[in-house]
């Protein structure tokens, strides 16, 4: 009867012995997405005409005030800390077919990383670009003054105007697999001339 209850101690205790050799993990190799990082086009010059589909796009002249003069006469002044940079740009149908122009929110104006989207302002002797009608017609022409409310200390050489056909947001450094406007067309103007 000892001999099997030592059996039985030494077959308990070599269960439970901590003499049990598990596998060290080994990492698996698991292939990296690495999302490709995509830089803005190259701006063009003022006064340069981009071709998107049938639209014919040239950004005309810029300028910056510190205040302007509406349609109805009255001074609008911007706080201290803004002033106003203003963007000319001919837009022509060259198709067939009627076709729309790109709501104004398609228009940016950047500062470095920052976007800024035009805001209304109907300058006295400037066409407003919401003041345009929403088709073009083959072989039409218009052009038109967007607004922009900049930063103080923002100068033309340090600016950039982007028209976006088929998104509203530029993202810089984007990456075609995280944002879904990654690879939608971006055309870029330099600000000054």
């Amino acid at each position: 009867m000892k001999k099997i209850l030592l059996l039985v101690v030494l077959l308990v205790t070599a269960c439970t012995s901590s003499s049990v050799v598990t596998p060290t993990p080994v990492p698996s190799i698991t292939p990296q997405v690495t999302a490709e990082n995509k830089s803005l086009p190259t701006p063009a010059s003022s006064g340069q005409t981009i071709f998107y589909n049938d639209l014919q796009v040239t950004m005309d002249q810029t300028e910056i005030t510190g205040s302007y003069v509406s349609e109805f006469g009255s001074s609008r002044e911007p706080s201290a800390d803004i002033r106003f940079l203003w963007v000319h740009i001919i837009l022509k149908n060259i198709g067939q077919q009627g076709q729309n122009l790109p709501a104004e929110e398609h228009f940016s104006a950047l500062f470095g990383e920052t976007e800024f989207k035009p805001t209304y302002g109907q300058r006295k002797d400037h066409t407003d670009y919401t003041a345009l009608s929403t088709v073009i017609d083959p072989d039409a022409e218009v052009d038109a003054w967007l607004r922009f409310d900049i930063p103080a200390d923002a100068e033309l050489k340090d600016l950039t105007f982007a028209f976006l056909p088929d998104s509203t947001q530029v993202s810089f450094g984007f990456s075609s697999s995280e944002f879904f406007w990654a690879d939608h067309p971006i055309y870029l103007w330099n600000c000054a001339p």
